[in-house]
C-alpha cells in the first residue's frame, strides 16, 4: 500500500491487554494488530493514529498501557469517548467515559500538557512528557459526547459501503 502511495494509516485498537482485546473484537487477534502496525512503522506511513474508543466499565483501566505502547512506538493515540453510531441504538450513557475522566486517569502515570489544535480536527492534542519507559508523544481526545464539535468539523468521510458523510452520525 505503501508503495501504491499510502501515506499514512489510522488503525484501531481499544487495548493492549490480551483479554481485554478479546473481549471488546470477539477476536483472538490482538498479536495480528501489533504486528500490522510494526509493519505501518516499517512502510514508513507516518503518523500512525491508534483510535481507541473508551467504554466504561470495559477498557478504561487499560489505556495507560495503551498510551506507554503508542508512546514506545511513535505512534499517536486518539482516544475516542463511546458515542452512539450505528443502526442499533445500543449505546447507553453510562458507557461513556468522559475525555476530562479519562486525563485524570492517564495522568496518574503520564505528564499530559495540552498544545494547539486544529480548531477543525476532532481531537484535540495533548503532549506527553517522556518517562522513564517511554519517549515523548502526543495523544489526542475526540470528546464527540461530552464536548460536541459538529459546528467546527470540516472532514468528510467515506463510510464502509462507500457513502460519502460530512457527519459521523
Amino acid at each position: 500500500l505503501a508503495a501504491a502511495g499510502l501515506s499514512r494509516v489510522n488503525i484501531s485498537l481499544d487495548s493492549v491487554d490480551p483479554d481485554v482485546y478479546a473481549h471488546i473484537s470477539h477476536r483472538d487477534r490482538l498479536a495480528d494488530v501489533l504486528t500490522s502496525i510494526d509493519a505501518a512503522i516499517e512502510a514508513g506511513l507516518q503518523p500512525i493514529k491508534v483510535n481507541a474508543v473508551a467504554m466504561r466499565g470495559v477498557n478504561e483501566e487499560s489505556l495507560r498501557g495503551l498510551l506507554r505502547y503508542c508512546l514506545t512506538k511513535g505512534a499517536q493515540l486518539r482516544i475516542i469517548e463511546h458515542m452512539p453510531l450505528g443502526p442499533r441504538n445500543t449505546w447507553n450513557k453510562k458507557t461513556m467515559v468522559p475525555a476530562e475522566e479519562i486525563l485524570e486517569i492517564l495522568g496518574e502515570e503520564f505528564e499530559l500538557s495540552q498544545t494547539s489544535s486544529d480548531p477543525h480536527a476532532p481531537a484535540k492534542l495533548w503532549s506527553g512528557a517522556a518517562g522513564e519507559d517511554h519517549p515523548a508523544g502526543t495523544v489526542g481526545f475526540i470528546a464527540s459526547g461530552s464536548k460536541p464539535f459538529c459546528a467546527d468539523c470540516d472532514r468528510t468521510r467515506i463510510t464502509a459501503d462507500g457513502q460519502i458523510r460530512n457527519c459521523l452520525f
